[in-house]
């Protein structure tokens, strides 16, 4: 048998950075969300407490990419592993 034939079709791995990336999308929309329900009532004024989490998220978990889920679960990124644990990449 030739090599193509004897060679394994690979196998499907899961990527956390495609969760990622739909994480962020997310965080930005939940962010966007809570401005728009922050600055909705014209009377009262923008609610101070709706606006800054809602700055926090935009801010934070979309545009500057930290996800406090991925801390409280000690899941670092793949560019943070390979960072502060460079040995366990080359074995």
């Amino acid at each position: 048998m030739s090599k193509k034939k004897k060679a394994k079709k690979p196998e499907w791995k899961f990527f956390w950075k495609n969760v990622d990336g739909l994480g962020r999308i997310n965080r930005m929309a939940a962010g966007a969300l809570f401005i728009f329900l922050a600055v909705r009532d014209k009377e009262a004024g923008p609610n101070p407490l709706l606006l800054g989490f809602g700055l926090y998220l935009v801010i934070v978990g979309g545009l500057l990419r930290w996800c406090s889920l991925r801390a409280l679960l000690k899941k670092p990124t793949k560019r943070a592993s390979l960072r502060h644990y460079p040995e366990a990449a080359k074995g």
